[in-house]
């Protein structure tokens, strides 16, 4: 059985509903009806809701249920921004370990020589990482660690 019932919106809550009634008619099977845009995108918005607030086993109230999605959609932006600048910082331990060794062999040096740090073939590779680890630690230890190398 089909109930029709009457929704009324201010301005900002239409101009919200239209940007969400967009948003789905483009994705790739969002609305399929194009005369009942509105209907569908109702629906599909108590469906979302439906799975994201009351389907779930743990009934938490809406507002904490809401604050944990909000987190994770933002733990999710951090993730992907840590994944960023550990790929980052790899990139420059790398471009480093190329200084070094073009520092020491000169021009004897191939890039195809560069060694992982995880594979400990080149013994003065592991040493100037182990020598850095050592002094990192002692660092610590003080509690004076250095954030800044000049």
């Amino acid at each position: 059985m089909t109930t029709r019932i009457n929704i009324y919106f201010n301005e900002e809550t239409l101009q919200k509903f239209s940007e969400i009634k967009t948003y789905l008619s483009t994705l790739e099977g969002g609305l399929n009806r194009q005369g009942q845009n509105h209907t569908a995108t109702v629906v599909k918005l108590i469906d979302v809701f439906y799975k994201l607030f009351l389907e779930t086993r743990d009934r938490q109230p809406f507002s904490e249920r809401l604050s944990r999605l909000e987190k994770n959609l933002a733990a999710s932006d951090e993730q992907k921004l840590l994944k960023s600048i550990r790929h980052q910082l790899d990139q420059i331990l790398y471009l480093e370990l190329t200084n070094f060794h073009v520092g020491t062999k000169g021009s004897r040096f191939d890039i195809q020589d560069l060694e992982s740090i995880h594979s400990h073939f080149d013994p003065k590779q592991n040493e100037l990482i182990a020598r850095i680890e050592d002094i990192i630690q002692e660092d610590v230890s003080r509690g004076q660690t250095m954030k800044h190398s000049h």
